[in-house]
């Protein structure tokens, strides 16, 4: 039989994690979650998951309960300030059996996958920090000195990943973007927000402003980027130079950022390629493994397929190597490609000159193109299927 895997230490309870942790519990394997953060923390930003991360949920049985605590997003548009639109997208394949991309909060989505997790056996230790990690045990010691062993152990810990500097101490870390993106909520926008289902991006005099209404609260949640400079904003700081930045440009952004009551922001933050993902006994996923620019629109879905692929990996092969090196066969280009792809789309985000060829480009397709065949969203990176049932090896 080998050395087949029958309980795993996960450092880190966001999304790559718990989606491991239910995937593990689905695949009959033990998991324990260490998580610094409390269960109900409520932090972080929107998130969009697409079909191919609704995909990879549908493979462990969990898409019908994130279905029913989210909204789909229908079609993504670019307007002006006066209302003008200038370039629109459906969110996906209408005629695709993978749904829409669905959106809603960070703690929502955690929540859920956390709660589906618990249902099927997992154990989650809350507020409690790792202050040593042994990928060799393999173990990891927590802030009131207790320890967690297994028989793996994974970082799903994130960007700054201390699991990834014990397995590639010398390897490369993520490379800071110059861009910070912003992301917000405004439970009363005191203005008219775009319809349900669509998110709208307005063309500001220096910036984009994006904005979705939920249709669960009526609030509306909203993001732009900024270029990054010096130490991470204070809230207040971010209000102001937001203020600077779209007083006056006609849009709706002033009105909904005055009045919302979470501003939050995250420098980004890219890692194109780590050479060395594992151990013999410990393994990185999600942001500690690939960090992927909010250009990809992919963060939330490929550290939901890291999950559940490496489950599958785990519960096929006899020894945790054998498990890695399939895991590593099925995943790297795909998500080298992924992260290179959102790198493209985020060197061209606060070029003026690509501002205007695309606005060029936009104006050209909405002649010729748009009202016969709308454009849509995803490509060959939504098409990704997980067959659960089939093995691995």
């Amino acid at each position: 039989m080998g050395d087949r895997v029958e309980h795993v230490v996960i450092s880190g309870g966001g999304i790559a994690g718990t989606a491991l942790a239910l995937a593990l519990r689905t695949a009959g394997i033990g998991a324990t979650v260490v998580e610094s953060r409390p269960a109900d923390h409520g932090e972080g930003a929107i998130v969009r998951l697409n079909p191919n991360g609704m995909d990879a949920l549908r493979a462990v049985g969990a898409h019908q309960a994130v279905i029913a605590r989210s909204f789909p997003l229908v079609r993504s548009e670019r307007v002006r300030a006066d209302g003008t639109r200038v370039g629109y997208a459906l969110g996906a394949d209408p005629s695709s059996d993978r749904g829409l991309p669905r959106v809603m909060h960070w703690p929502v989505l955690s929540a859920v996958l956390r709660e589906l997790a618990v249902e099927r056996g997992a154990q989650f230790r809350h507020g409690h920090r790792v202050v040593f990690v042994d990928v060799t045990a393999p173990s990891v010691v927590l802030d009131d000195g207790s320890a967690v062993e297994g028989d793996v152990l994974v970082g799903a810990d994130g960007t700054h990943s201390t699991v990834r500097s014990r397995i590639a101490p010398d390897g490369p870390v993520p490379e800071r973007l110059g861009t910070r993106t912003v992301y917000g909520y405004a439970a009363e926008p005191a203005c008219e927000p775009p319809p349900p289902e669509v998110l709208r991006s307005y063309v500001g005099a220096k910036r984009f402003f994006a904005a979705t209404r939920d249709s669960h609260s009526g609030g509306c949640f909203w993001f732009t980027s900024l270029r990054a400079r010096g130490r991470p904003p204070t809230t207040d700081e971010l209000r102001a130079e937001l203020a600077e930045l779209f007083g006056g440009d006609g849009t709706i952004a002033p009105i909904v950022i005055g009045n919302s009551e979470r501003v939050l922001s995250f420098d980004d933050h890219a890692l194109p390629h780590l050479p060395r993902w594992c151990t013999e006994r410990a393994i990185v996923i999600g942001d500690a493994l690939h960090v992927a620019p909010p250009a990809s629109e992919q963060g939330a879905a490929m550290a939901v397929e890291d999950g559940v692929q490496l489950a599958r990996c785990l519960r096929d092969h006899a020894t945790p190597a054998q498990a890695f090196a399939a895991f590593e066969r099925l995943r790297r280009d795909r998500v080298e490609a992924v992260v290179a792809l959102g790198m493209t789309g985020t060197s061209r985000a606060h070029s003026p000159l690509a501002r205007h060829l695309r606005g060029l480009r936009t104006q050209a397709k909405r002649l010729v193109q748009w009202q016969r065949t709308p454009p849509m969203g995803g490509g060959w990176v939504y098409d990704h299927h997980i067959d659960w049932p089939a093995t691995t090896s």
